[in-house]
């Protein structure tokens, strides 16, 4: 009997030893398989999309949105890649492109997923050029003019750059005069600084602030109508005596260091000193006059003002109406947004066709 029970267990023994081997086997088996067939996670599903948006103020900027996705892997991250059609590249996820000018572009997105797989998107783009954009000022009233007007701090020694165009409006009247007004703490015309009369068929010439010395000195370019023509004023006051200015039009210099005086006599001179000491607060872009009205049209654009108060030309304001919806109010009493001054009038934002 004990012979048999030894036997037995050495049977047991062995037929468990064997069920342990096959298992390890079977195990070393599996993972053998799974090499030879290539092991990991299947190839990913990459879909390449994208949509765009041109932007409200500027016609040759547009947001591209990546919509791309990647499926079927753990890591769905990805890379982009994008072709402006040739005119620009770029790698950010989701890009702002600003064309260089109107065309047909094909923006092509390359995305690489994780794994290497890849997918393209293609969409052709029209670009046009954007719609320039101005401040249109008229006169609809008999008892003003049509005035643009920006109030600042005063600024001793400055600089300002605009660009102008008269026009005939709807009903063909003749085009009446258009101002620029540099002024300091008073904006009545005989404390201006200089104000010079804009002409759409003759020399321009001024109006206020001039000495006879300097009219008679003045080379002044004529006005025409439908043509954007630069304008440069500047000044510059010591904090005692009147301001002196310089004006150049069309390229053209008409004066430089006119001493700035009263046109209102003797009687005036304290005031317009004390107005003007300080340098320019004002400056006023006016049309047609107080006793008519006029549906022509006066047109300002790129206006830039610079102040060397600092020792170093600086920047202080500038608005080239792009930003801007046509049609905008440029009352600050009317539209919250606009910078200028609550005397602005029949001053609206306007843009090419």
């Amino acid at each position: 009997m004990k012979n048999v029970l030894i036997k037995m267990n050495r049977n047991i023994f062995f037929v468990m030893s064997l069920c342990l081997s096959l298992f390890v086997i079977t195990s070393c088996g599996d993972g053998d398989d799974d090499d030879d067939m290539g092991g990991g996670e299947d190839p990913s599903s990459v879909i390449a999309n994208f949509s765009s948006q041109v932007d409200a103020e500027n016609s040759l900027t547009y947001s591209f949105t990546n919509n791309s996705v990647v499926n079927g892997i753990t890591d769905t991250s990805f890379d982009s890649a994008w072709d402006f059609g040739g005119d620009g590249t770029s790698t950010d996820e989701s890009p702002t492109y600003t064309f260089s000018g109107e065309g047909t572009y094909e923006v092509t997105l390359t995305v690489t997923a994780s794994d290497g797989e890849v997918d393209t998107a293609t969409e052709t783009i029209e670009v046009t050029a954007p719609k320039n954009r101005y401040a249109l000022i008229t006169d609809s009233r008999d008892d003003d003019t049509g005035e643009l007007r920006l109030a600042m701090d005063s600024i001793q020694t400055g600089r300002l750059t605009f660009m102008y165009r008269v026009a005939e409006g709807p009903m063909d009247m003749d085009i009446a005069d258009g101002f620029i007004n540099v002024s300091g703490s008073s904006t009545t015309g005989d404390n201006a600084i200089v104000e010079v009369r804009i002409k759409d068929n003759a020399p321009h010439e001024f109006r206020e602030g001039a000495s006879d010395d300097a009219i008679a000195a003045a080379s002044w370019p004529e006005g025409v109508a439908d043509q954007w023509i630069p304008v440069e004023i500047s000044w510059a006051s010591d904090g005692v005596g009147t301001p002196t200015f310089s004006v150049s039009m069309a390229g053209q210099t008409v004066i430089s260091d006119a001493v700035s005086t009263t046109n209102g006599g003797d009687g005036d001179v304290p005031g317009h000193l004390e107005a003007t000491i300080d340098g320019a607060a004002n400056l006023q872009w006016k049309y047609n006059s107080n006793s008519n009205v006029s549906d022509g049209q006066f047109h300002v654009d790129d206006i830039v003002l610079y102040s060397s108060d600092s020792g170093m030309e600086t920047v202080v304001f500038e608005d080239n109406f792009q930003g801007r919806t046509a049609g905008d109010d440029l009352n600050p009493g009317v539209n919250a947004d606009s910078p200028y001054h609550e005397n602005s009038v029949d001053a609206t934002v306007a843009e090419d066709e």
